[in-house]
């Protein structure tokens, strides 16, 4: 009887130690062939590697397991497909595209598994969530921060900041002509409008542009201080360039994407000084305890500096670390997305578990505002001869003064 009552034990400890040496499997879906592929690895796998030192979750290790969405929706539903029929992940996380992202969320009532949103920026991803709860309360948007939110932190650092400072009366728009672009653009110099600026230029020109200099001549004899663009291409490049060497009498504030890397500066041979863009829910800035040291050692680790991507991806572990610990396993799906839905990590030091600040709305997008979730206002300056990116807004997370270039009188 002992001798059986003993083996029983043995055999009980033994199976203890195997369930709780089972990892918790994440499957990463994004494009790897990519550099945003490269910012959701790299953030997952710096914070996977973190959270194991620590004793991973529940004592129990990460394992990611990583799937190319090869920026397509059937390939990304095929990739999540293989991920939690064949390889049994526990959850997903990645996804930048939204248009992939969309077309792959209509799986999720099949799967019932939580996936945690890195990137997919359209407005859609939470208007699909609200129309029926039920059906997509599995995806959260971790990041990136809605395109129209981006756009609210241009309008209000022109419309709050620059333009009662400078007495500022007159805006415009040179963007880029796509509807990303536009709806940026149009959204910003709206918020303008509504703070009784005048709207007195508009241009959108085709990708692939390389004279710039008649919109420019135009925007200034139309009057405008601040032009607002918005340029997600390497069109970015050339237009900062001529912008600096053609020196209208205008600032000019947006959202140019390639600005949005510490190479812009070589890029552009300098000429990016005074440029100011918004960085959607990151970068160098003091967002929270841990972000100024996320970023450098991201960029010492990697060799790359941390796009948006990377802030999400990074901050997705955790926040599905502390939703699991509160619930207290990783089977109960409707608990934790109850756990999810109570994630609060605002901005400020002291948040010293994420790297950005994250709180879910009621329909599981990221909450914009205040302490939370932000569109950062970097300047690109060349302060005693050396260049930084500074961030300039909003008041909360700056880490200098925006700077109004030199050549421009308002």
């Amino acid at each position: 009887m002992k001798k059986a009552l003993v083996t029983v034990c043995v055999l009980l400890t033994v199976s203890l130690v195997f369930f709780a040496a089972n990892p918790i499997k994440i499957g990463v879906v994004g494009p790897f062939e990519q550099e945003a592929g490269a910012w959701i690895r790299y953030g997952s796998l710096y914070a996977a590697e973190a959270i194991n030192e620590a004793g991973g979750i529940l004592g129990r290790k990460i394992e990611l397991l990583f799937e190319d969405d090869g920026v397509s929706a059937e390939k990304l539903k095929s990739a999540i497909s293989k991920l939690v029929l064949r390889d049994r992940v526990d959850f997903i996380m990645g996804g930048y595209s939204s248009g992939s992202v969309l077309g792959a969320m209509n799986d999720l009532p099949r799967y019932k598994i939580i996936w945690l949103g890195t990137g997919a920026a359209s407005p859609q991803v939470i208007t699909l969530i609200e129309s029926d709860y039920d059906k997509y309360k599995y995806y959260f948007r971790v990041g990136t921060l809605d395109s129209t939110k981006q756009a609210v932190s241009i309008g209000k650092f022109i419309a709050e900041d620059l333009a009662p400072r400078y007495n500022l009366t007159k805006v415009g728009i040179i963007t880029l002509d796509w509807t990303y672009s536009r709806d940026i653009a149009e959204t910003a110099v709206s918020i303008c409008e509504e703070a009784g600026l005048e709207v007195v230029f508009r241009s959108y020109f085709s990708e692939g542009t390389t004279d710039f200099a008649p919109i420019f001549k135009r925007a200034e004899q139309a009057g405008a201080q601040i032009i607002i663009d918005a340029i997600v291409t390497d069109d970015g490049i050339q237009f900062v360039k001529q912008w600096y060497d053609i020196k209208p009498n205008f600032a000019i504030v947006g959202a140019v994407g390639p600005a949005l890397k510490p190479e812009f500066y070589d890029q552009t041979n300098g000429k990016c000084v005074y440029e100011t863009s918004a960085y959607p829910n990151g970068g160098p800035a003091n967002l929270t305890a841990k972000t100024l040291e996320f970023y450098e050692t991201f960029k010492t680790r990697y060799g790359i500096a941390p796009g948006f991507a990377a802030f999400s991806s990074h901050d997705s572990l955790y926040v599905l670390k502390t939703a699991l610990e509160k619930v207290g396993n990783t089977k109960d799906t409707e608990a934790i997305i109850k756990a999810l839905e109570d994630t609060d990590f605002p901005g400020g030091k002291d948040n010293t578990t994420t790297v950005a600040p994250v709180k879910f709305t009621k329909y599981h997008d990221l909450e914009f505002g205040g302490n939370y979730a932000q569109g950062i206002l970097f300047q690109w300056q060349l302060n005693n001869g050396v260049p930084e990116w500074v961030a300039v807004y909003p008041q909360q997370f700056k880490t200098g003064d925006w700077q109004k270039p030199d050549w421009v009188q308002f």
